[in-house]
């Protein structure tokens, strides 16, 4: 079993349907049984999650939805709210790099903590790159929501991946998405540092190539139980997404 929890869908207007049936076909042709998507482009905030959960709740028994949300806007807990009721939709995504804030100044990223952890959903950040992609602006919030389970994307990416894998092996609510992380250090160092549980195996389609994403640990020749956990089981366990029909 492999389950994506981070992907995204563009919204190319006439050319939808084409787009949808490129993410189904890229899932069939890599063997990925459950994908979690967002959508980062194409409307506002708000138009983007009713698509997502439009497009997902058609097909329940491959995907589920993510809303991304941005704590700048003043109805944002009103929008996660919303969005969290609609069908399919099952974690929140805060992502800073792209909406212009710092976590751990912009008022509304706790707002929105707070509705999330309320509804009982996970919440995704943006880690790495630049100076509102440090891990350790989420920690306060981390700190104050013990029981809300964080998954720090892409690992910290090339700037931040030593000290988001130390974060995660530090907090136990603290998880690490695997995409876009290439460097074989950071990768060793999840390895031996991280426990084996906090890591979710994420593609970042389209923007990344799932079979990149899926081959990246091979160098390290893990076993199969590792694999097992690593691109499904702990997903599974922790989010509860998948459930055979």
């Amino acid at each position: 079993m492999i389950i994506d929890i981070h992907s995204h869908i563009r919204r190319l207007g006439d050319n939808q349907k084409k787009a949808e049936e490129e993410l189904l076909f890229d899932m069939q042709r890599n063997h990925v049984d459950f994908r979690v998507v967002s959508c980062l482009d194409g409307g506002s905030v708000e138009e983007n999650n009713e698509y997502i959960s439009a497009f997902v709740s058609r097909h329940p028994d491959k995907l589920a939805g993510c809303a991304v949300i941005n704590p700048k806007e003043k109805d944002c807990v009103a929008q996660c709210e919303k969005a969290l009721s609609m069908p399919g939709m099952k974690m929140i995504e805060l992502q800073p790099l792209r909406h212009g804030y710092y976590p751990d100044h912009c008022e509304g990223v706790e707002e929105v903590i707070n509705a999330a952890e309320k509804m009982g959903a996970a919440v995704k950040v943006f880690t790495g790159m630049g100076a509102n992609g440090m891990p350790q602006q989420w920690i306060k919030h981390v700190e104050r929501h013990p029981h809300t389970s964080f998954i720090f994307l892409h690992m910290g990416c090339f700037d931040y991946g030593y000290g988001c894998v130390d974060l995660a092996s530090r907090y136990p609510n603290v998880y690490l998405e695997t995409s876009n992380q290439y460097e074989v250090q950071i990768l060793k160092k999840s390895i031996s540092a991280a426990p084996r549980e906090k890591l979710l195996f994420g593609s970042s389609y389209p923007e990344r190539l799932t079979r990149c994403s899926l081959d990246v640990y091979d160098m390290f020749h893990m076993d199969e139980e590792w694999k097992a956990d690593v691109f499904g089981g702990n997903a599974d366990r922790l989010l509860h997404l998948w459930e055979k029909k």
